[in-house]
């Protein structure tokens, strides 16, 4: 459980795309995982590590939604404000090492290139492959929206100010079909075991494909946003 704010969504029971807690009561994931579908055939899992366990200590598996609002600007042909908000049905409490909710970074434009980022998810285990039933992990050198929109496969112009990507120039580590809507983290502040969101799982061509690294939509661009939609709730802020 290193990620206990990692939740997966579920469509009409079947498991399809990522999310983050944010507060008690919101989810942060990728609008293209909301686009096109009912709110009620959605339901969240938080606290899992194994989805295929039917009583996994700490997990709560279906957990109803009220509503889910994709960003205004979103657009699935440019694939740009590609941010969604989850509003659960009732509050969840944390428990213990199982769920809690993740940091969001200050608003701004930070440097992220040269990092290694952080992506967990449960999505396909290879191009075309099955998905995976334990939380995996990987570590993704960070790369800037230039170095992304010049150095790599790229046409420039779909890599936008409101991104990043991460990955290797030879391939072969990556998110895929299943991360989305997922978290990128970052140990941006030098605290011990602060860990920030600071990337959502968008898009790419295929998973681990030399020159294509993973593009994420970056959460420091749409702060504001956030806060409008949680209204009052209480986020994790980063360390002053």
């Amino acid at each position: 459980h290193e990620f206990p704010w990692i939740a997966s969504l579920s469509l009409n029971g079947t498991f399809y795309c990522g999310a983050s807690l944010i507060t008690r009561r919101h989810l942060l994931t990728a609008a293209h995982c909301l686009y096109g579908k009912r709110h009620t055939d959605i339901t969240v899992g938080l606290g899992e590590h194994d989805r295929s366990l039917k009583d996994e200590v700490g997990a709560q598996k279906t957990l109803k939604l009220k509503r889910a609002t994709m960003h205004e600007g979103f657009s699935l042909t440019k694939i740009q404000h590609d941010i969604g908000i989850i509003e659960l049905m009732n509050a969840v409490e944390p428990t213990g090492p199982y769920v809690r909710t993740a940091c969001l970074p200050k608003p701004g434009n930070a440097t992220y290139s040269g990092m290694d980022g952080l992506v967990a998810g449960w999505g396909r285990q290879k191009e075309n492959g099955p998905t995976s039933l334990v939380l995996r992990k990987v570590t993704l050198p960070l790369l800037s929206r230039e170095e992304c929109a010049t150095g790599y496969g790229y046409c420039a112009k779909k890599i936008l100010e409101t991104n990043f990507c991460a990955g290797l120039p030879k391939g072969k580590k990556d998110a895929c079909q299943g991360d989305s809507g997922g978290p990128l983290h970052l140990n941006n502040t030098g605290a011990v075991n602060h860990m920030e969101l600071i990337g959502i799982v968008s898009w790419g061509r295929g998973c681990g494909r030399p020159n294509y690294p993973g593009v994420y939509t970056r959460v420091d661009k749409y702060i504001s946003w956030i806060e409008k939609q949680i209204g009052n709730e209480c986020t994790c802020s980063p360390p002053s």
